[in-house]
């Protein structure tokens, strides 16, 4: 062979040989999970940790917590899964080796400190399995290891459901208090996440109070924003002690919505019309005239208001009909209360200001359709409508009083006219009252002129049929308010194999959690009458929600529903406004104590279906506390 032909062959062999070992070495510096066979759906454990778990008398001069895991994980979860008590100022670095995790201590440790690494459900292994539950991994500086614990549960106030993957938050409390700080803090003492079901547990805490906050902290600051569902803990103070009960009461995660809503836009849409946009859905509360006051800015002048309307399929509008305006500057007085979100807060006094149109109102009111809108027909060919549920149309705007008067009309299967009068929320959608009303088995034929509504030659018709009682039935049951201690029976011993047990200073017995705070904030609270409610999972016939108030420890009882599967909510109303309060966190007020019935319960024509148990509304109480000295009987005397 060529002498050229040998150098060229060995430097292809060279370079060959130098690929394959780059690709080794990236292969050893990145690791992956191998491919191919079942997939893998167990989640990442601990396999074991440098400090140990449950070390006392670790060195202030330990520059890392090495933990082995039991599979690859994806590397960039782990940094925002990483949560540490006491905090570092800086946060720690991670490197990797293999499974093992090295995370590097920024700063030396503080003496006589328990650390606690808690990495939450944010991470997952190279395969996207995530943590059912946090990780805890805790070591101590000095001779003795905290041990306080608190567990409790977090669950969506509307249904009972278990929350997983919300973050828990406890703040200490100083010496005596029995209030949380005002603010809080900007980092919580102890943090940590719930499970699949829902629980979490903070071990390893100081022993003291603390404030306990369930967050859905969506933008990752670890502070209640007003956009982000909280759970406020049932009670201000809760004690850390070591083989402490869980609470036994949930915590109860909900959206808060304590601002009222505020104009966002007005936009002329012509001299006549203003659409007046706000920052979430509005529920129109006032519709007359004067409630809504339009004035010329140039002038001073008044502007006639001719009707007011929700704006339809635009729940966070209102339009406003006016007198014709001159192209120019005016304000629109808002009172308070004109409109409320759906939540009931009240619109604040504000005034909008807004530049008329040029263009004239050519909009026309037409029809759109019968309510209520999802009613099939029947055998007899009508739209059978249940007990108390009235028929009604529906317009694009409000319509003037010809069109309601003329426009409308309702008549019985002989043809026979039925006298009735409109009702109306919103300004768009009339209900028919008639009078008398409509009985059992009766028909009546509701007609819409299209003459009315800007279509000539048509005319729109709906039969509706009150549906009669042999097709329904009855859901009866009993309603229980139920204290429920503080504290329970200790937890069950941990299992030692999954954490190594330690030497621990001997504690001293601890009466139950008896002071100012446990009763009475939440307990000076009056109790309030029961609200349950009842909404349909399926049923024959749309059922809307419907609701009773009873006193605690009586029964209630749903009639008029039709065949159907229903489920049950019911709360202790404290304050008596007919609506769930979810509690306030700053100042601190608890969430009305609240249950739910987890399986539907079947309606059956002409029955009445008792619940096969009664509804209980924990509350929760104070735990027993130390029998007070007897102070009627003499001292024993003294020994001699």
């Amino acid at each position: 062979m060529h002498s050229g032909s040998r150098v060229r062959v060995l430097r292809v062999e060279l370079w060959g040989w130098l690929g394959g070992l780059a690709l080794v070495l990236a292969s050893c510096a990145n690791p992956v999970a191998p491919s191919g066979g079942p997939r893998d759906d167990t989640p990442p454990t601990v396999l074991g940790t440098q400090p140990m778990r449950d070390t006392v008398n670790v060195s202030t001069d330990t520059e890392a917590l090495r933990i082995e895991f039991s599979e690859y994980i994806e590397r960039t979860t782990l940094p925002g899964a990483l949560s540490v008590t006491p905090t570092f100022e800086q946060r720690p670095p991670v490197e990797w080796s293999g499974r093992t995790a090295e995370i590097e201590f920024p700063s030396p440790l503080r003496d006589s400190t328990t650390y606690i690494f808690t990495i939450d459900t944010n991470l997952s292994d190279a395969r996207g399995v995530s943590l059912n539950s946090p990780l805890t991994v805790a070591f101590s500086t000095g001779p003795r290891i905290n041990r306080g614990q608190i567990e409790g549960q977090v669950v969506g106030a509307r249904t009972g459901a278990a929350k997983p993957q919300v973050d828990v938050y406890a703040y200490a409390l100083a010496p005596g208090a029995t209030e949380p700080p005002r603010p809080l803090p900007d980092r919580p003492s102890y943090r940590t996440q719930t499970s699949e079901e829902g629980t979490f547990a903070f071990d390893y805490m100081r022993e003291g109070r603390y404030y306990v906050l369930a967050l859905r902290d969506n933008n990752r600051n670890r502070q209640p924003d007003a956009s982000e569902p909280a759970a406020v803990p049932p009670r201000p103070a809760l004690q850390a002690d070591s083989g402490a009960a869980p609470v036994p009461v949930p915590w109860l995660l909900a959206a808060r919505d304590t601002t009222p809503p505020q104009p966002q836009q007005v936009r002329a849409v012509s001299r006549q019309r203003i659409r007046v946009n706000f920052n979430e859905p509005v529920q129109l509360q006032r519709r007359t005239a004067a409630d809504w006051a339009l004035r010329d800015s140039t002038t001073g002048a008044q502007v006639a208001v001719r009707g007011v309307h929700g704006a339809l399929d635009r729940p966070s509008a209102v339009v406003v009909r006016t007198a014709p305006m001159a192209e120019r500057g005016h304000r629109l007085a808002l009172r308070r209360g004109v409109v409320t979100d759906t939540l009931g807060q009240p619109l604040a006094p504000d005034t909008v200001r807004f530049r008329a149109a040029a263009r004239d109102d050519t909009s026309q009111t037409r029809f759109r359709r019968f309510l209520p809108a999802d009613l099939a027909q029947d055998s007899t060919g009508a739209h059978p409508l249940l007990p108390g549920v009235r028929p009604a149309v529906r317009f694009n705007q409000a319509p003037d009083s010809t069109v309601l008067r003329a426009g409308i009309q309702a008549r019985d299967t002989a043809g026979a006219p039925r006298d009735f009068s409109l009702l109306s929320e919103d300004g768009t959608a009339y209900r028919l009252r008639f009078d008398p009303p409509l009985a059992p088995g009766e028909f009546v034929d509701v007609t819409v002129d299209g003459e009315a509504v800007a279509r000539p030659d048509t005319t729109y018709r709906r039969r509706f049929r009150r549906v009669t009682r042999r097709a329904l039935g009855a859901l009866e049951g009993r309603i229980r308010v139920a204290d429920t201690l503080r504290r329970g029976p200790a937890r069950p011993q941990r299992d030692s194999a999954s954490r190594p047990a330690s030497p621990a200073a001997p504690r001293a017995t601890r009466p139950p959690d008896t002071t100012a705070a446990v009763g009475r904030r939440d307990l000076l609270l009056p109790s309030g009458p029961v609200a349950v409610e009842l909404t349909a999972e399926a049923s024959s016939l749309p059922v809307p929600p419907r609701r009773v108030t009873t006193p605690p420890g009586s029964t209630f009882v749903f009639d008029e529903l039709p065949d159907g599967q229903y489920r049950f909510r019911a709360y202790l109303d404290r304050n008596g406004n007919g609506r769930w309060d979810a509690g306030r966190l700053q100042p601190y007020v608890p969430a009305e104590p609240v249950t739910w019935r987890r399986e539907p319960v079947q309606a059956r024509p002409r029955w009445t279906t008792e619940l096969p148990t009664p509804l209980r509304i924990p509350r929760l109480v104070p735990g027993p506390s130390r029998p007070a000295p007897d102070t009627t009987r003499a001292p024993p005397a003294a020994p001699r």
